[in-house]
């Protein structure tokens, strides 16, 4: 019961999921041949493209999705990679149709054709947006070209360094253990604990380093020379276009945000002083338990809690997360093999989800698993939407998953009187948003600087060097510049994607969003229930700001990020004080 169950999507790779990728692959043979034929008006045209990518989208998700999940719980798997790799096959043979067909819709006029199609009056947005995206096509042999080798690159790279951490061995206190179940003991009460496996994680990695370093580099030296080719200033402008997002807002969320580490740097001394540290806290206590809430949770016990704590939002939250426990959408535990963190991938087009966790029994795993149902709420809400409209930017995928984490964590407070289990469970609720804010802002300020030397090869060194700055710059003093991880950009898979950079501040973004929202959910709870399923349909629809708009908040000006910090920083304050009765 504690490991997710495919069935729904396949049974294995077997005859049905066999004739489901043959399936595919005619479809895609069919749009090509609808794409090339000469006979079509202009409505005809995008009528019949809509048509085609809604039913490519359906079939391909399920295939994917199952193959993916897959190998996520075991990354030794061989049947998984083969079948993805057949996938990108099936796509990449329609390469030449897609790019013809972005650059014949940008000569047409949108608005006028939407006048006399649904379909394209409802994809309006999208559209348009391919319309932009034609200005940074490159010709139709050089993205066939690009589509093929891109796998035995950065595709290559990536994989080296999922199965590379997924296998790597950790020798902790005479035993071999997992990776995530070293890297989760960071939150144990046992101070020795966590200096240990702290020492034991940085050992394991100096057996890896060298191979994942390069896989690092060359994912992000293959960024930097498409985004020369396709006309990008820069990763970060291509990934801001991806997110739907301008940099307006970026740099009024990021500008507040740095704005704001004093008052971090101030509750993690409090921290230190708290656990007898003289200077500021090592990275191994970041996670530290404080306070009197000494206990970790069963798995059942982390059920009620959130099931509960979504009841005192809406029965809609509470009944979706009672439906995922109970029909085997979770995979819980960590295991040899499995990839670690966690993650929630929705499935619209059998209107369920799957989710990835490592739970060990602390608080925060409990809090992940709020987390990743609030994914999952996200997609049970969009699976509604048309099927070109199941997909959300980075941005705003954070927005429930946190705002579901801040109704768990309010709702354990809420049960709570004792000034020391109080503080227990707001500074584990502060870890996090340190984690979200400043550790996020150390990992912008790092793939910034990473992306400024991807004009050549990067070595390890320079990689750990520039890691330590980046903490150094996000924390200020706040963590002992002795004891910093210089290794973080090894263990965090989001760096290795070609095609998902600078995938860190959508996580602040959530959270402040979320923050705000939440801040207004208290002000008047009954309407504000419907308004949010209706901003959770929106996502998939527009772009980040009118998204904002629909709830009247501006996140182009840096008074609402600092509205929403200012959220963070009451308990800052009020942990601090606890801090100083201890």
């Amino acid at each position: 019961m504690n490991n997710w169950n495919l069935d729904d999507l396949y049974l294995g790779f077997d005859d049905h999921y066999k004739e489901d990728m043959a399936k595919l692959s005619n479809l895609v043979d069919a749009y090509k041949a609808f794409i090339n034929a000469e006979d079509h008006t202009d409505l005809e045209l995008v009528k019949g493209y809509i048509d085609f990518q809604e039913k490519i989208v359906i079939l391909a998700r399920s295939l994917s999705s199952y193959a993916s999940l897959r190998m996520a719980t075991d990354v030794s798997n061989q049947d998984a990679p083969v079948y993805l790799s057949m996938l990108q096959d099936i796509f990449r043979k329609s390469t030449v149709e897609d790019v013809k067909f972005t650059r014949y819709l940008s000569t047409l006029n949108l608005d006028d054709l939407a006048k006399h199609a649904h379909q394209i009056k409802q994809y309006l947005y999208l559209l348009k947006r391919e319309q932009e995206d034609a200005s940074h096509l490159l010709s139709e042999n050089e993205e066939v070209l690009y589509s093929k080798l891109r796998e035995l690159s950065s595709g290559s790279w990536g994989r080296l360094q999922g199965i590379t951490t997924a296998n790597l061995p950790v020798h902790f206190k005479e035993k071999e253990i997992t990776l995530s179940e070293v890297r989760n003991l960071a939150y144990d009460y046992d101070k020795s604990v966590r200096k240990e496996a702290y020492q034991a994680e940085l050992k394991a990695y100096e057996t890896i380093d060298d191979q994942v370093a390069l896989a690092l580099s060359n994912i992000k030296r293959e960024v930097t020379l498409m985004n020369e080719l396709r006309g990008y200033e820069s990763a970060l402008e291509q990934t801001l276009f991806q997110s739907k997002m301008s940099k307006e807002t970026l740099d009024a969320m990021i500008s507040s945000m740095m704005d704001y580490r004093p008052h971090f740097e101030k509750y993690l001394k409090a921290k230190a002083s708290y656990l007898g540290h003289s200077k500021g806290l090592p990275f191994y206590d970041l996670f530290a338990p404080v306070g009197k809430l000494e206990k970790t949770y069963t798995y059942e016990q982390a059920q009620t809690l959130v099931v509960e704590g979504f009841g005192s939002f809406s029965k809609k939250l509470s009944d979706f997360a009672a439906k995922a426990f109970q029909n085997q959408w979770i995979d819980a535990f960590p295991k040899k093999g499995k990839r670690g963190g966690a993650f929630c991938s929705n499935q619209p087009q059998i209107k369920q989800s799957r989710i990835l966790s490592n739970f060990t029994g602390s608080l925060s795993d409990v809090l992940t698993l709020a987390h990743e149902l609030g994914h999952g709420y996200h997609g049970d809400v969009i699976s509604n939407n048309d099927p070109l409209h199941w997909s959300y930017p980075m941005p705003l995928a954070e927005t429930a998953s946190i705002f579901c984490e801040t109704i768990v964590n309010n709702h354990l407070l809420s049960q709570i009187t004792k000034p020391k289990e109080r503080l227990s469970v707001l500074e584990n609720a502060l870890q996090g948003d340190t984690q979200v804010i400043i550790d996020i802002l150390s990992r912008f300020i790092f793939e910034s600087k990473l992306f400024e030397k991807a004009t050549g090869p990067i070595s390890k060194e320079q990689m750990k060097n520039m890691m330590i700055e980046a903490q150094k710059e996000a924390y200020l003093d706040g963590l002992d510049s002795d004891v910093l991880h210089p290794y973080m950009w090894l263990n965090k898979s989001h760096y290795y994607s070609a095609g998902l950079n600078f995938y860190n501040f959508p996580y602040a973004f959530g959270l402040l969003f979320g923050k705000g929202l939440y801040a207004q959910y208290l002000k008047d709870p009954e309407s504000f229930v419907s308004k949010y399923n209706q901003l959770l349909s929106l996502t998939t629809k527009t772009c980040v700001e009118e998204v904002a708009k629909s709830m009247d908040i501006d996140v182009t000006k840096k008074e609402f990020w600092k509205d929403s910090l200012d959220q963070v920083k009451k308990d800052i304050d009020e942990v601090c004080e606890l801090f100083s009765h201890k």
